[in-house]
């Protein structure tokens, strides 16, 4: 007995070894001379971060600039948005970057307590090591992305609302559940899914208060961090938030067999191998009449993960990194995997149940070579870039582009210009443009070649003094928006590299009729 509570005393340790390692991982293309600056920038990161930052110079999401997600990303994003609005924005964005990276580790930590205390500590030690390793999440948890929250905020509601088995969650437990599962749902729609999956984890046994008190807490929170911002102007919520996620084209991955695939992807083999045994235990367990009541964890890691599976095979748009949002419940599910494997095996005698706990473990870790292939993507002309816009772009000329991140580098926001919508996210103001002719477009590219899609984004443009526009402008604009470009900007090409350029208005516009960056 001394030899066994010794060894569970060790295994919180073993967790936080695992979630020093995940943070590592993360932050490792950070320890650059150029920062956390100089790892690659992606396009959602960028609509998020600056976003949140205008949030904090009382520019309101809806009303001023598109936004096609709840607002909680933009609140609960507060600490690096007001060093952004009030200091340097690309300050801000950094911090962004460094928080995610802790976000990552406290969710390793948590999908690792999680499977330990519901099915052993194999359990614990595969699940942290999958999460970690997981390419997708790490790289999502380098950049103020909704992941990061959506899953800390996730495996939060699962460590408060799934207790061992015989015992039911407090009422004060059931109500902060209920908090995370609104924080959720308050950053994206799709969040909300977890929340079922909580509901249903403990449907046979679920006293009335309790699942009260869960929905009620939910609700509360979806109101008080959404309901003032669309209330600003609820016309335009509906149609950023719901409308336009309903009647977007299809982008990214279109065809749902190649999604599947990609969900599937052999870049995690192995821990998938063990998730696909943990969702068969699982199932098992639910629905077999000896185990079904003490099964609440196995119902809701599986509910999670098929209704994830679902709600991206009929997604308009999926791109390989929404798979971040299937890391906590794939991990759990290969925990859950890995014990059954180690505990038939360890039935058979002592030291094969020993070999197949080494066995188990190298299966998550066969993907952090993909996630280290990851961290290597530090362009030097993104840092060149940035450079080359605050040399040539004066503090009072406004800046649009294509990619906001890029303007986030140098320090700049989306300048908010007379009579038009701040361009936050030009990706999303286009497509939407083309979708309100009412027309259908099989596409995104066949949307961006509408005539409906270039008109507004044409005014702003004209009201622009500098442009970064880069490959995403020129498959936004169509050929004749690019003529015309062409005709009144002139592009400028940095000394220290060719591939990093800035379109410069022929002739500056008046005082009257420019913006500046707010």
């Amino acid at each position: 007995m001394r030899d066994g509570g010794r060894a569970r005393r060790w295994w919180p340790w073993v967790l936080a070894a695992v979630a020093v390692g995940a943070w590592v991982l993360r932050a490792l293309p950070f320890f650059h001379r150029a920062g956390a600056l100089g790892y690659v920038v992606n396009y959602d990161e960028g609509v998020y971060a600056a976003a949140s930052t205008l949030l904090w110079k009382g520019l309101l999401p809806y009303r001023d600039y598109l936004f096609v997600h709840p607002p909680g990303a933009l609140l609960l994003g507060a600490p690096a948005g007001a060093l952004g609005a009030f200091a340097d924005p690309a300050t801000g964005f950094a911090l962004a970057r460094w928080l995610a990276t802790g976000l990552g580790a406290v969710s390793t930590v948590l999908v690792g307590r999680l499977a330990m205390r519901a099915w052993g500590p194999v359990a614990g030690v595969v699940a942290a090591l999958a999460y970690a390793a997981h390419p997708e999440v790490v790289t999502m948890e380098r950049g103020p992305f909704l992941d990061p929250l959506l899953n800390v905020c996730g495996l939060g509601l699962a460590n408060l609302w799934l207790l061992p088995s015989g015992r039911a969650p407090l009422p004060r437990r059931a109500g902060l559940a209920g908090v995370l599962a609104g924080a959720m749902t308050s950053v994206k729609v799709l969040g909300g899914i977890w929340g079922a999956a909580a509901l249903v984890a403990r449907a046979p046994d679920l006293r009335w208060s309790l699942a009260r008190r869960f929905v009620l807490a939910a609700s509360l929170t979806v109101l008080t961090l959404v309901g003032p911002l669309a209330l600003m102007a609820p016309g335009a919520f509906a149609r950023d938030v719901l409308w336009f996620q309903s009647a977007r084209p299809e982008d990214g991955v279109t065809s749902r067999w190649e999604r599947l695939l990609e969900m599937t992807h052999e870049r995690r083999r192995y821990a998938l191998l063990l998730a696909a045994v943990g969702l068969c235990v699982a199932l098992f367990r639910a629905v077999r009449r000896s185990t079904r009541a003490e099964a609440a964890p196995e119902r809701f890691v599986a509910t999670a993960y098929l209704l994830t599976v679902a709600a991206y095979l009929a997604a308009h748009s999926y791109w390989s990194n929404y798979n971040a949002l299937l890391a906590g419940p794939e991990a759990l599910l290969a925990g859950l995997g890995a014990a059954a494997l180690v505990g038939f095996a360890a039935a058979r005698a002592r030291p094969v149940g020993a070999v197949a706990f080494g066995l188990v473990l190298l299966g998550p870790l066969y993907s952090v070579r993909e996630a280290l292939r990851g961290s290597e993507i530090r362009p030097p002309e993104q840092v060149l870039q940035a450079r080359y816009v605050r040399d040539q772009v004066p503090p009072d000329a406004s800046l649009c582009g294509f990619e906001p991140g890029w303007g986030l580098l140098a320090g700049r926001l989306p300048p908010v210009l007379p009579g038009q919508a701040v361009p936050v996210d030009p990706y999303a103001l286009m497509l939407q443009d083309a979708l309100t002719s009412g027309a259908r477009f099989p596409d995104a590219a066949a949307a961006f070649a509408s005539a409906d899609s270039q008109t507004r984004m044409l005014a702003l443009l004209g009201q622009c003094d500098f442009v970064l526009l880069g490959a995403r402008g020129q498959w936004q604009l169509s050929s004749d928006s690019r003529q015309w470009f062409e005709a009144h900007y002139t592009r400028g090409v940095s000394p220290d590299s060719p591939a990093v350029e800035l379109w410069r208005r022929h002739e500056p516009l008046t005082g009257a009729t420019t913006g500046a960056s707010p």
